[in-house]
Order: C-alpha cells, then structure tokens, then sequence
C-alpha cells in the first residue's frame, strides 16, 4: 500500500512539473513575434486563419482593385480618389521600398489586397514604414531596436515595439476597411509585366474579389513630362529612341493581354486612358468605381471637383507631384512643350501604341 502511495506521489508529482515546464514554455512565447502570429494565416489554404474568430467584413467576400501604370500616367490621381469611398484603404506602391524576387512581390500583392498575411520574414519590423499612414500618423522604425517611433509636440518621443504596428495595421485593414487599392508601377511588377501578376493574384488570394485598373496615357504627354523630371533623356540623346521605344513597346504589350484574355479573367481588368480621366472626371469616375465593386459617394464627387478645378489659389499649388489640376488644359500641355522633332521621333517610334489607344489623329503638326 506505502509503495502504491509512493508511485502515485512521483508521478502526480511529474504530471504537476510537466504542466508547470508547460505553462512556463507557453508564456515564454509570447513574444512580440508570437502575439503577432495570430493576424497572420496559414499559408496550408485549408487551415483556418490562427486564433481569430472570423468577423463580419471576413465573412464578406473583400473588394479590391490593383491600379498599375506607368509613372506620370494619372495612377495617383486614381488611387487617392477611390480612397476617397467609404471604408476603403489604400496602400501606396507596396514594393517601392524592399529589393523583392519576383515571388516576394505577388506575395506582397496577395497580401495587401486580401489582408491576409501568410508567415513570412517579409512582415518583420523593417517592412511596414512605409504604410503607417493611418490615424495614427507616419511613424519611423529602427530596425536594430525593434522600436516604431512617433515624435510627438514638444519634441518628445514615443516609441514601442515594431511588432505591435504590423499588429495594428492587420487588424485595421481587415475590421475598419471592406474595400483595398493598392497602387503600383508596372515598372516594378515581376517582369514588368501584367501576364505575371494577373492570374497569380486573382486565381490564387481567398475570399477576395481582385480586379486591375490599367491606366494608360498619350506617350507623347508622359514621356514630355519624364524629361522635364530628368527621368528620361531628350531627344538629342543617343538612347532617346532606343529607351522610348522599350517604353511604348511595353505599355502596348501590356494593353494587348489585357485585351485579349479569357473568359474567367476578362471582366478582371479594364483599361483608362488618362485623357478621360482629366477630359471627363466624373463620369470616368462613375465607371471605375463600378468596375471595382465600390460605393460611390458625395465626398469623392466634391473631391473631384476641387483636383480638377483649383481656384486660382489653388492652381498655384501645382507642381510636378501634385494632384491638383486644371485637368482639361493639362491633357494637351505637351502640345505646347514639346519640340517638334521629339514629338515627330515618338509618332514614329510609338506609332503602334499610339494606334491602339486611338490617339494616332492628334498627332501633332501644328506647332
């Protein structure tokens, strides 16, 4: 009997330490890293997102559109209208900031349109700068210490874990937001090119309706105000027509999948030529928020009026990257800039593309 009790002791007494390691261990995980794994999902579809009970804008299938052009193409006047709509996030060039393989940057995509972020280094505290531009203002993270620091008044400083940023932004983008725009540059898409990202993220992200806004301008008027920024050499250059023939040979590349896809993609994707949007902003407007799936409200009609229409204090303010615009006297500027000879060059050389977007009849001889 005394030794029936002994063994009972020992492994009562083993069970108690084995639930105390237990406990201990559990405690000891959760890190910074741990507490932000249950925002994070599965990347096994068939698992259930970690420790989080599905909300109502979960349940809902999500709405969200991937605008992508090329740079002074009309892709920020755009993106900040539809981030004008109710309950619709936007996120400014995703993969601007981090050298990412071309797998990296559909997994970006995937992520910000979907919000659902599967484990991945690629969250860790020196991604997420960028995006702290939510009610609580922009924010500065020192990698090295783990910290995400806001400088209040008076100078100081308030500082807290990274991790607790990446955790708040989850959490915001998928309670406060229904919809998500995500703008970004075909430049920086993998292989500059639409035919490697479109199937990727509209077939492969759940419970997401994804759709891409391609928004296209006369090669004339871009690439007139790509030299005035000094991104492109002027047409005295030795590489003027071998560079804008690359750029206009891609943007028509671009267009022509677009066009041609089948069936289960085509009402994916739509194509808008700047033109319209500065020639007839609301009823382009009106057409785009009907493609993407979003609500249209008084805001973003007031928001359009006061871009396209400045006040002559207003109309002061325009600048290289500034979104207020007389909108109608913009869409032929170039007619007035341009010499003549470099816009002979881009007739020539963007002929094909000029063609497509029907913009071939403005070509420019009155000078």
């Amino acid at each position: 009997m005394q030794k029936k009790f002994i063994y009972y002791f020992i492994i009562l007494t083993v069970a108690e330490s084995l639930a105390l390691l237990f406990l201990a261990f559990t405690v000891q995980l959760r890190s910074p890293r741990t507490l932000l794994s249950k925002y994070l999902v599965s990347d096994n579809v068939s698992e259930t997102i970690i420790n989080v009970a599905s909300s109502r804008t979960e349940e809902l299938q999500r709405k969200s559109l991937l605008i992508v052009g090329q740079g002074r193409s009309g892709t920020s006047f755009v993106s900040k209208m539809l981030a004008t709509g109710e309950r619709t996030l936007e996120v400014y060039e995703p993969l601007r900031y981090h050298n990412l393989t071309n797998d990296e940057k559909l997994q970006v995509l995937r992520a910000f349109l979907s919000c659902r972020f599967t484990p991945s280094t690629l969250w860790e505290k020196d991604y997420f700068p960028p995006f702290w531009n939510l009610t609580e203002g922009t924010y500065n993270v020192e990698p090295s210490k783990n910290l995400a620091c806001k400088k209040l008044c008076k100078g100081t400083t308030f500082c807290f874990l990274a991790d607790e940023l990446v955790q708040r932004f989850i959490d915001k983008c998928r309670h406060n937001f229904d919809n998500t725009v995500v703008k970004e540059l075909i430049d920086r898409l993998p292989y500059r090119s639409l035919s490697s990202v479109m199937p990727e993220i509209t077939k492969h992200t759940k419970n997401t309706d994804i759709r891409v806004l391609h928004v296209v301008r006369d090669p004339r008027a871009s690439i007139n105000s790509r030299i005035k920024l000094g991104w492109m050499p002027d047409y005295n250059s030795s590489n003027f027509e071998p560079r804008i023939r690359k750029y206009c040979d891609e943007i028509n590349e671009n267009i022509e999948f677009g066009q041609q896809l089948n069936e289960s993609l085509r009402h994916r994707y739509k194509l808008i030529l700047y033109r319209d949007i500065a020639a007839r902003p609301v009823d382009t407007a009106r057409e785009v928020f009907k493609f993407a799936g979003f609500d249209m409200s008084e805001n973003t009609l007031r928001w359009i009026a006061n871009m396209t229409n400045p006040k002559k204090k207003d109309a002061i303010k325009e600048k290289p990257y500034s979104l207020v615009r007389d909108s109608k006297a913009n869409i032929d500027k170039w007619r007035r800039e341009s010499p003549p000879e470099r816009t002979r060059i881009i007739e020539r050389v963007c002929k094909p593309l000029l063609q497509r977007i029907g913009g071939f009849h403005m070509m420019s001889s009155k000078f």
